[in-house]
């Protein structure tokens, strides 16, 4: 009876050793497949609206807004750029969804003024994933300019690339409007940011303010442990206390700055209030 029992125990335990080994394989062929039945979480591609980028030779740009339209699957963005175009060239856009990289979509500019431009963004795909808008800027050939024919060869070349995720994107009606409703659109908007921005810069202002005087009570302390201290225990608060005055000319530098960026910012704002009064 007792190798009878000896034998079922060998023969259970082999039998514990085959499942587990086949779990273990069972488990690796499964985590090492799953990226093919399971969807790899892609991350959001979003480039960020109303913060400046700076294409170097090529200028600047801030994304003011952009819009999904769900139901008539449009996209509306507007575009604020500071030193793309000039005479010789143009700036231009193409579109193209992560769904099919290799068909762009149907892009129209509906409204241009200043280097403002809002464009419209046809069929979009239901489920479009992630979209990219291309800035093309167009030079003119100037090789090209005495030529008798009257095609002059532009020479086309990609500055950025902006994106938007289906994820965040901001959903919203998309209205066909005519120019002057255009106009007043980007000219509120763009009065609304600047004056968004010059709560930013108050706020830094109150924050170097803070700073300023936290800096001067460190001065003040120092000044008055000058009296109890040796001559070169002196010699190293004295160039503490230089530092830290060094310190506060350079907050002062920045806050005349910020100030002077609020007198301009205050101008602009003048100016758009002015553009929205001749509108009406």
């Amino acid at each position: 009876m007792k190798k009878k029992s000896k034998k079922n125990l060998k023969v259970n335990m082999s039998n514990v050793y085959i499942v587990m080994a086949l779990c273990f394989i069972l488990g690796f062929v499964f985590f090492g497949t799953s990226k093919i039945f399971i969807a790899e979480e892609i991350p959001v591609n979003q480039t960020e609206l109303n913060q400046e980028f700076d294409l170097r030779s090529n200028g600047k740009f801030i994304i003011n807004d952009w819009i999904y339209d769900e139901e008539y699957n449009k996209m509306e963005v507007v575009l604020v750029t500071n030193g793309i175009k000039d005479f010789s060239n143009k700036l231009d856009f193409t579109a193209v969804s992560r769904m099919n990289l290799k068909q762009e979509l149907s892009t129209n500019i509906v409204y241009n003024d200043n280097e403002i431009y809002i464009i419209q963004i046809e069929n979009v795909p239901k489920n479009f994933d992630q979209l990219a808008v291309r800035l093309n800027k167009s030079e003119k050939n100037n090789a090209d300019i005495f030529n008798e024919s009257d095609e002059v060869e532009d020479r086309q070349k990609i500055i950025s690339t902006v994106y938007t995720d289906q994820r965040v994107v901001k959903r919203g009606t998309v209205k066909e409007k005519n120019f002057k409703e255009y106009a007043i659109q980007t000219t509120n908007d763009l009065i609304g940011n600047s004056t968004s921005e010059i709560e930013k810069i108050h706020h830094n202002i109150e924050i170097i303010e803070k700073l300023s005087l936290e800096v001067n009570e460190e001065i003040k302390r120092l000044k008055q442990e000058l009296l109890y201290q040796t001559l070169d225990d002196q010699i190293n608060t004295n160039n503490q206390i230089y530092r830290l005055e060094r310190e506060i000319e350079g907050y002062e530098k920045d806050k005349k700055m910020m100030n002077e960026n609020i007198t301009n910012i205050k101008a602009k704002i003048e100016r758009l209030d002015q553009k929205n009064r001749d509108l009406y």
